[in-house]
């Protein structure tokens, strides 16, 4: 049995995952396999990073469900880097859920992870499954920088602490690929409608409802900026709060379900795990995107203006068939320069619920393309949690089920990401004067 199994490994992503995976300094500690639909063009890749026979060729077609379940069965993690999630992803959850195996991938897609809830957590939970989706620059930064405000809040003031309005602030550099764009597409050509407007609704993904985010702003001020800063809309914003809610949601339905699912005895030994990791009722999540280089506020909604005519023309059938003829194909995306010169910074601000106010400030940096190099990077290591650092992985892991990078992994991945050198991670508690204690 094979240790990871990358499905997709010669796509554009795949292969960053796979040249990832096979430099890793604990590269001695596992083995791995690329699921492949063309043997030939798996055999290239191998050549072309000098992969010797231990990393072996698994030919398998994701349209197949006996060839998906067959390749499954045979490892212990999945790393499934082909999409359209919503188009080629259910079943390869499926085989997941149904012979209890560790799944990962970076699906940016609400509806897809909403069917997969409906159809695959229950049984995941039986099986001992752990259905990982968003692992990538969707949601891990979003969804780990609450993570770390929760933590450090809960440190300096206890867990009793509950959570109230966090944002997190987005500056980036980062060009698209043709797997990105054709997800885009998938969305508005083969998704029913319905399916997404029900899946971008606020708590769509959390098994509880929590307080309502905050409403639409064009313009908000960035927290203890100085000189001030203001950051605009950021289209990733409602995929990502989706996950933020998810995590959330499983927090803290375990945390108040417990006497139903454990009885009452062990309720109190789940509930000492769990609570510091709830954020608590009052919770609410927005997040905007800031623009640090010349222009500012200015330049950031020209670039929001641009996304938004963008998607409003991809609504229009005939445009949108005009505009997929200059697109980069699936398999396509930006040279090795081009990725090297992305960065990301992502900052939290969370406040607690209650008074006297105690805000902590918690970022996430990396100094390359977050879409592509980081994310290959951030797959990779999430899987490479799951199989390696078992005991070290988040209470909600014990239960199995589809989670989130927080709820499924937590301290693992940060440690993780940290140690890569390719990301760094910061969280302090932020006074009015700005003067800090920071946590790491």
């Amino acid at each position: 049995m094979v240790d990871i199994l990358v499905l997709g490994a010669t796509g554009y992503t795949g292969r960053l995952i796979t040249r990832y995976l096979s430099n890793h300094p604990q590269r001695s500690a596992f083995s791995f396999a690329l699921g492949v639909r063309s043997r030939t063009k798996g055999e290239s890749l191998k050549k072309s990073l000098g992969l010797d026979d231990s990393v072996q060729l698994v030919q398998v077609d994701v349209t197949r469900y006996d060839e998906i379940e067959a390749a499954v069965k045979d490892a212990k993690v999945v790393i499934n880097s082909i999409g359209p999630y919503w188009l080629w992803g259910t079943e390869v959850v499926r085989a997941c859920a149904v012979h209890g195996k560790r799944y990962v991938d970076l699906c940016g897609e609400s509806h897809f992870i909403r069917k997969v809830i409906d159809h695959f957590d229950y049984l995941a939970t039986k099986t001992g499954a752990i259905i990982v989706p968003s692992c990538g620059f969707d949601s891990i930064p979003a969804d780990i920088t609450v993570f770390l405000s929760n933590r450090t809040l809960k440190n300096a003031l206890g867990t009793q602490v509950q959570l109230g309005l966090s944002q997190s602030f987005y500056s980036t550099r980062i060009k698209p690929s043709g797997g990105t764009l054709a997800s885009f597409m998938s969305t508005i050509e083969a998704a029913p409608p319905v399916r997404v407007e029900e899946s971008i609704k606020d708590y769509a993904l959390s098994p509880v409802k929590g307080a309502p985010s905050p409403g639409f702003r064009l313009i908000t001020r960035v927290p203890f900026a100085s000189p001030t800063k203001y950051a605009t809309y950021w289209f990733m914003e409602p995929f990502n709060r989706a996950t933020v809610q998810r995590t959330f949601g499983l927090n803290q339905f375990a945390l108040f379900a417990g006497p139903v699912l454990f009885g009452e005895k062990q309720a109190r030994e789940k509930e000492e795990q769990i609570r510091p990791f709830a954020y608590g009722p009052d919770f609410s999540y927005a997040e905007y995107f800031v623009e640090e280089g010349p222009g500012g506020i200015v330049s950031a909604l020209v670039m929001t203006v641009m996304m938004a005519v963008f998607m409003g023309l991809t609504l229009i059938a005939p445009i949108r068939w005009v505009v997929k003829k200059f697109l980069p194909a699936p398999g396509e995306g930006p040279s090795e320069e081009d990725l090297k010169k992305g960065f990301m910074k992502v900052t939290n601000y969370t406040v607690t619920a209650s008074t006297p106010k105690t805000w902590a400030r918690s970022t996430m940096t990396g100094k390359a393309d977050p879409g592509y190099l980081l994310t290959a990077t951030m797959i990779s290591e999430c899987a490479l949690g799951l199989l390696l650092d078992d005991a070290a992985l988040a209470p909600m892991a014990r239960f199995g089920g589809v989670l989130t990078p927080a709820t499924a992994l937590g301290d693992v991945i940060v440690r993780r990401l940290e140690a890569t050198g390719e990301m760094h991670f910061e969280s302090e508690i932020v006074t009015g004067d700005e003067e800090s204690r920071k946590e790491r």
